[in-house]
């Protein structure tokens, strides 16, 4: 729950010279320690916390776009997708590959915003620290992949898997397969950010970049999303927790933001 950035120094960054005491947090914010801050300035500090509202309200917007904007576009695929259906509807790809980018670049603006934050708490880096705010990086790149997915089926490549496989049960066959690896590619999603779900719970409420109901709400999203794995053959819905959470984090951080204008 920490990474270095410019204009702040806390111990864990090695400087030589003591920190800057920062004035006491404004009220209403999470920050519950005086000082907690580091030498993060008080405007600095709710640009970050507006920054990560924004990037947590934006990823979970996008992700329920997705389907309205995919049943709006392509309709019913009926009893499944062949590449007749995927060639009649040449925008698909451009529309799923830029909401699940946006998903990404959402949450990738909250879990950077949430890491500068903590880097600047004045607590110092821990390893298992380092290694959740890695975990939440990975999570938001796992999205690309899945806009990646979608977009190459409406590539030259993916163009000639009708020629590559002309029968229709074939290339239901292939179609199923594709959905595994985005599938496979939200599992990844859903581990990584379930790891950083829980570093949040404990390092951000340590570091004061969040309180106990964030940090309660953080544990039962992680719950949420690995329990779904103990479960063989259910669908995947535990990994709407950490897109829920993201949605709730943002409120309660624009809040934040706007209670320490």
């Amino acid at each position: 729950m920490g990474i270095p950035d410019e204009g702040v120094t806390s111990p864990s960054t090695g400087s030589g010279s003591a920190p800057t005491p920062a004035s006491a947090p404004p009220a209403g914010s999470p920050a519950g320690r005086p000082g907690s801050t580091g030498r993060l300035d008080g405007e600095l500090r709710r640009r970050l916390y507006r920054t990560a509202g924004i990037g947590g309200i934006g990823a979970a917007v996008a992700w329920a776009a997705q389907p309205v904007a995919i049943a709006l576009v392509a309709g019913d695929a009926g009893d499944g997708a062949d590449f007749a259906h995927i060639a009649s509807h040449p925008f698909n790809g451009v529309i799923e590959g830029t909401i699940f980018s946006a998903i990404g670049v959402g949450l990738l603006f909250l879990v950077t915003a949430v890491g500068r934050i903590a880097a600047a708490s004045g607590v110092p880096n821990s390893t298992s620290a380092l290694v959740g705010h890695t975990l939440g990086i990975a999570a938001c790149l796992a999205w690309f992949g899945v806009a990646g997915v979608f977009l190459a089926q409406y590539t030259s490549v993916g163009s000639g898997l009708g020629d590559a496989a002309p029968e229709r049960a074939l290339q239901l066959g292939l179609y199923q397969v594709l959905g595994v690896i985005a599938t496979a590619l939200l599992v990844v999603y859903g581990v990584c950010f379930a790891g950083w779900l829980v570093t949040l719970a404990v390092a951000g409420r340590r570091r004061s970049v969040i309180g106990w109901p964030l940090s309660i709400l953080a544990l039962l999203a992680a719950g949420a999303s690995i329990g779904q794995f103990l479960v063989p053959f259910a669908p995947p819905w535990g990994l709407i927790a950490g897109i829920g959470f993201a949605f709730i984090a943002g409120i309660s951080f624009l809040v934040t933001a706007r209670r320490a204008a």
